[in-house]
Formats: structure tokens, sequence, C-alpha cells
């Protein structure tokens, strides 16, 4: 790599890490203008997208970085999460898969559990509405995902039985309430 592409690299990196977002983008895109399979480029500007809540640009950038290298876990949980932004928790469900197929640690599983629910409970929280029965479903496949990964994950049971009491289900309500409170560690 060229001095002039390592440094719009780094400037890059270092903008997004200070939270300067849209200098980042640029800096990424002139290393990218010039190797277009930059994969660190790819998935920084990606991230930088998703930051700025761009999620459809951001989800291009991170396909491109999944082409460029498809064993890479990271690029996959992120076009999963840019999914999830975009309401679409099956095609999210599938990358997510492939991400932990792709790294199987359970730390890397339980931290990708909590980025999950953290987009839920934003899809309950966001706005200033109060949320509706289609963010209700949305939240409920989304804390199902997280759950899926982390399978004693308690906030996201708990968030389970809440949705399920919005939806007006309360035989799923209960379930979830129940499984929350067998998770709880003991003396909690």
């Amino acid at each position: 790599m060229s001095k002039l592409l390592f440094a719009a690299f780094n400037e890059g990196s270092s903008l997004s890490m200070s939270g300067h977002h849209e200098a980042a983008i640029s800096a990424f895109d002139k290393v990218l203008a010039v190797d277009p399979k930059h994969f660190p480029a790819l998935t920084g500007r990606g991230s930088s997208l998703a930051q700025l809540g761009r999620a459809e640009e951001a989800l291009r950038c991170f396909e491109r970085a999944i082409e460029v290298d498809p064993s890479a876990a990271d690029p996959h949980r992120q076009a999963a999460l840019c999914q999830l932004e975009l309401g679409e928790p099956e095609a999210a469900a599938q990358l997510m898969g492939r991400a932990t197929q792709l790294n199987p640690e359970p730390g890397y599983r339980e931290a990708a559990a909590v980025e999950v629910y953290e987009r839920g409970n934003a899809l309950l929280t966001r706005g200033s509405r109060r949320p509706d029965k289609a963010r209700y479903r949305l939240a409920r496949y989304t804390f199902e995902l997280a759950l899926e990964l982390s399978p004693a994950y308690v906030e996201a049971a708990k968030a389970l039985s809440d949705v399920w009491e919005n939806l007006g289900d309360t035989t799923q309500r209960d379930h979830y309430a129940l499984l929350a409170l067998r998770l709880r560690p003991a003396g909690s």
C-alpha cells in the first residue's frame, strides 16, 4: 500500500474514532478511489455511515466487504445490524448466523446479542410517539434474535415479555417472564 493510501486510511480511522464521521467517510473515499477492494476502508466507511444513521449506504459497504473477504465475520455482523435498522429481521438473522459461524467464540455471540438487543430497545424508545404494533412486532423479532445468540440473556427475555404484553398475547408474555426468572442468577 502506498504511503498516501496508508495516510488516508489512518486519517479516516482517526476521524471516525473521534466522532467526525462525515470527514472520515471522505478520507475512506480517497482510499476506495484508488483501491475499491480495500477491505479496512470499506468497513470503516460502513461503520461511519452506520454511526450517522445511514443504514442503507452502510449496508452496501458491508456487502462489498463481504464480497472482498467472505471469511471475515465482522462485515456480516455489521450488515446484520444494518438490516435490523432497515426493518429486515429475517435477512439480519441470516447474516448474523453466518457471522457466528465464522467466529464461534462465545464472547463474540454475546457481544452480538447485546448489539441486537440495543437495536430492539431503540425501536421502542426512539421517537416522540408511542410505538405502534408494527414496531412491537419488529422489536419481537429483534429480541428473539438476541436471545437466540445468547440463550441466557435475561434482559432479552424480559424485553420479549414486555413486547408480548403490548401485542396482547398473555401466554407468550408469561412464558418469557418465567424464562427471565429462570435465567436470573441465584441470589439476585
